[in-house]
């Protein structure tokens, strides 16, 4: 049976993935678009917004009857939400889920024993502008994970919006699998070296033991003291493994409408961030 989707529901829509997946959906003209907040926050005019208690599966069922399709865009660590957000879609009869797991490939094994994967399948895409990826362009400063020279993909938030949205207009290709886009495969040492070209001047650099790094995250994590790098270090010590990260064997680019970057592109992007 072919299935077409038209109502699209999306949680998380104010974040900053959560936002570039709504643009998409709204500039491809194709969909009806609800957002589910925890509050009546503005969003675009051509969207119909609901609020809801993430905590009410009888209320998130009732606000998903009639949807087609729910994206996933939230980022919280626990584990209550999304599966919540699951099981009222399942109730409400929505034919395709998309799950807020943006980042590595959920099928290799290892990826999700890492406790900021096993209790929250996602991850914070891989962006340049935020110093995620170990480089800060106005301070001329590297904080490389391990020699930096693992080859890994790199998406921008905006590319990972456009295949999500994209992916919609293709469901039959994509069901019930992992759909694997890049902006760019590339390691940080060679960011590193397209930043200094691009900067000039002299960079503060370090290189980090990861394995050093995870465990002491991991720990954290058992005794309770909980913030963004708890979760940010495993996320890197990933990046960092060429088990857990590395060139996609498969690739969907072209299925869901995006076009690799060439370095210059890349060059270009670090320029307007460093500026």
């Amino acid at each position: 049976m072919t299935h077409s989707i038209k109502n699209v529901a999306i949680a998380g829509a104010s974040g900053n993935l959560g936002s570039q997946i709504l643009a998409a959906l709204l500039r491809n003209k194709q969909f009806n678009v609800t957002v589910l907040s925890r509050s009546a926050r503005s969003f675009p005019a051509d969207v119909q917004v609901k609020p809801v208690d993430f905590a009410s599966l009888d209320e998130l069922t009732t606000a998903l009857v009639g949807q087609d399709a729910v994206i996933d865009s939230t980022s919280s660590p626990e584990v209550e939400t999304p599966v919540r957000l699951i099981e009222a879609a399942a109730q409400a009869g929505v034919y395709r889920f998309i799950t807020s797991d943006f980042g590595l490939d959920p099928d290799l094994a290892g990826v999700h024993e890492l406790p900021v994967f096993a209790r929250k399948k996602a991850s914070y895409e891989a962006c340049l502008s935020t110093g995620f990826a170990g480089l800060n362009f106005r301070e001329k400063k590297a904080w490389l994970f391990g020699d930096g020279n693992n080859v890994h993909p790199w998406t921008t938030l905006k590319d990972v919006g456009q295949a999500t949205a994209n992916i919609l207009l293709r469901p039959q290709e994509t069901l019930n699998r992992p759909v694997y886009i890049h902006s760019v495969f590339v390691s940080q040492s060679q960011l590193f070296d397209m930043a200094k070209e691009v900067t000039g001047g002299d960079w503060t650099v370090m290189y980090n033991d990861m394995e050093l790094l995870l465990q002491r995250a991991l720990e954290d994590l058992r005794v309770g003291r909980i913030s963004d790098a708890t979760f940010g270090v495993q996320i890197q010590y990933c990046l960092a493994n060429k088990a857990l990260a590395h060139p996609w064997k498969l690739d969907d680019n072209q299925l869901v409408g995006l076009e690799e970057w060439d370095l210059e592109k890349v060059k270009g992007l670090i320029r307007g961030i460093a500026n």
